[in-house]
């Protein structure tokens, strides 16, 4: 039977005159055509249709997680709509539909009894519409769709995965703004490189950073630094990292005292800050911590990321050109302040043998 356009009303009370006050039997027929109407109106609301698999999705743990989350949730409710359905064949959709009132009045039985024929062959038509209904979804375009997937998943599957491929930090900082932008000209010679090793004191290694140092512009300084890590007569070797400032920069260098309060340079116990021709521009710069008045030590800072205060305070000689994805390490044993959060400690340094020019 074909289902109605436009929804009628009942207009006769469900109790029989007199049972019951005129406001009460008012408000029970408004309620049972508002009961009517929801049945008429009512839709389906559980998708039975399996999602659409894209191989690519797949290639993001959280997005399976999600669809197999989707899937148990489908197959939750098909199994709710089952049971609902077995109930009915099971009692075949009978209702009790018995009202004391019916009998106070034996002249109106009769018209009674036909409503509540009709309503049974209303119910009837309800209950076979449930056992017929068939779903609309396509089944032989979702076999021939996963076929399609199927194939993909294993054509892709033939080949690297590329899209994990990135740069690395090191290749970032690069491109990046160099410390020696406002000079102008180029430097084409090579430069020394020295590599710092990093560990937690009595724990695992951290790794090594290689640090390329500008002895064609700031040589009394890069000298100081270079010996030190070749440690001939005083070494970076064993000195702590006495602070380190989350996401700005860390601090060591302290030979004497190893807390930031010491420190001596190869020419003696200090000398002249040579100059701020240097800027510090980006992540990885390296720089000699100002002591005194205008006077540098062994004490020197790398920074975390661009620290445009430090200019004309502490003398940039250099930047991390390999290792800056040990610094992001170090950086998270770090506080707002103080010292870091383990006793991390220059294990080893020196002088790299192979030098070539990086930036201008």
């Amino acid at each position: 039977m074909k289902k109605p356009n436009k929804f009628n009303p009942k207009k006769t009370p469900r109790y029989l005159p007199g049972c019951i006050p005129q406001q009460a039997s008012d408000d029970d027929l408004r309620r049972y055509n508002q009961h009517l109407y929801r049945i008429f109106s009512a839709k389906a609301v559980v998708d039975a249709c399996p999602p659409r698999m894209n191989p690519f999705c797949y290639l993001n743990s959280r997005k399976l997680h999600q669809d197999a989350t989707r899937l148990r949730e489908i197959d939750t409710d098909n199994k709710k709509l089952l049971k609902k359905i077995s109930i009915i064949n099971r009692t075949g959709g009978r209702v009790d539909s018995y009202n004391p009132d019916a009998y106070r009045r034996i002249d109106k039985w009769p018209a009674y009894n036909r409503k509540m024929k009709s309503v049974e062959v209303e119910n009837r038509k309800i209950y076979t519409s449930l056992q017929t209904v068939q779903q609309h979804y396509d089944n032989e375009r979702l076999r021939a769709e996963w076929r399609e997937t199927l194939k993909t998943i294993k054509h892709s599957c033939r080949y690297p995965l590329v899209i994990l491929a990135k740069a690395s930090l090191d290749e970032t900082l690069k491109k990046e703004l160099s410390i020696s932008y406002l000079l102008g000209d180029y430097f084409v010679g090579p430069r020394t490189r020295c590599f710092l090793e990093f560990s937690v004191l009595g724990g695992k290694r951290l790794g090594k950073i290689v640090i390329e140092v500008y002895e064609d512009r700031l040589p009394v300084t890069a000298k100081n630094f270079v010996e030190l890590c070749k440690g001939d007569t005083l070494s970076y070797k064993n000195n702590l990292v006495h602070r380190i400032t989350k996401g700005q920069y860390m601090e060591m260098g302290d030979i004497i005292y190893n807390n930031g309060r010491g420190g001596r340079s190869v020419y003696g116990d200090s000398f002249p800050q040579e100059g701020h021709r240097l800027r510090h521009t980006k992540a990885g710069v390296v720089s000699m911590k100002r002591v005194g008045r205008q006077l540098n030590h062994s004490q020197f800072c790398i920074t975390f990321c661009k620290m445009e205060r430090l200019d004309f305070k502490n003398v940039v000689f250099g930047y991390v050109v390999e290792g800056n994805d040990v610094l992001v390490v170090i950086n998270n044993y770090g506080r707002k302040i103080g010292k870091p959060l383990e006793r991390i400690f220059v294990s080893d340094c020196g002088v790299c043998s192979n030098t070539n020019s990086i930036e201008k």
